[in-house]
């Protein structure tokens, strides 16, 4: 990141990622999002994607990393949205392996977290993701994925459906119906090919997922997180 970076407030490296999205419905998919979002498409399809990846070396600007609280496993479901001319992520959920990061991320962030059981094991390049959703008042939500990444490491080139699914700045959250945008910055993924066996799934059951899916897998990012600001639009009324 060739920047100077400044006025963050939390960094962390994203380990192992998988990126798995299935087209949809537009017209279905706004139905699922805060009348204040818009559905943003790509050729006129709009897109889901389920995210398993572990997060590492998680500290908060000007304090140090807390060892026993600087690592955890992450697996939320996402799609993409506008507001205006501003493009971003919406996330449905995000399942998360340490309670405490979870308290902390739906009080400081008021994101859709919720506490999971979640392992991870590496065979080689081969990985194994799993995650049961422990929250009482969630809908159960079980995921057991194998993925292997093949073939070099690439970057996506602005304009196309990779770069489109993978490279978003900010994403947006609704609440008492204000929006606010939270800034995300990274260097560009470095990606590749995954082979990717789906083995349990009944997080996505209400996504009409289906077999046809898009993959990517990146071995390491590091990213920077702004706090949110409001965003929503006034209008005026002039007097008379």
């Amino acid at each position: 990141m060739s920047q100077k970076l400044t006025g963050w407030i939390m960094k962390q490296t994203w380990v192992d990622l998988l990126f798995l999205h299935w087209s949809v419905d537009p017209s279905w998919l706004q139905s699922m999002l805060p009348p204040q979002l818009e559905v943003d498409t790509f050729n006129g399809k709009a897109w889901i994607g389920i995210v398993p990846f572990e997060m590492a070396h998680i500290r908060f600007r000007g304090l140090p990393s807390v060892p026993f609280a600087s690592r955890l496993l992450e697996l939320n479901v996402r799609t993409y949205v506008k507001y205006g001319e501003k493009r971003g992520v919406y996330f449905f959920s995000l399942d998360a392996s340490h309670k405490a990061g979870v308290a902390i991320a739906r009080n400081l962030f008021h994101l859709p977290y919720f506490h999971a059981k979640m392992g991870k094991k590496s065979d080689g390049n081969q990985i194994s993701f799993w995650s049961s959703r422990t929250n009482k008042d969630a809908k159960q939500a079980d995921y057991h994925i194998i993925y292997e990444p093949v073939g070099d490491t690439f970057e996506t080139t602005e304009g196309n459906l990779d770069y489109w699914l993978t490279e978003r700045d900010r994403l947006f959250i609704v609440r008492e119906n204000n929006v606010y945008q939270g800034e995300i910055r990274h260097d560009k993924w470095p990606l590749q090919k995954v082979d990717v066996a789906v083995l349990r799934d009944t997080l996505s059951q209400s996504y009409y997922y289906h077999d046809s899916y898009i993959t990517h897998f990146s071995r390491s990012v590091t990213t920077y997180l702004w706090p949110f600001e409001k965003i929503t639009k006034t209008t005026s009324s002039s007097s008379k």
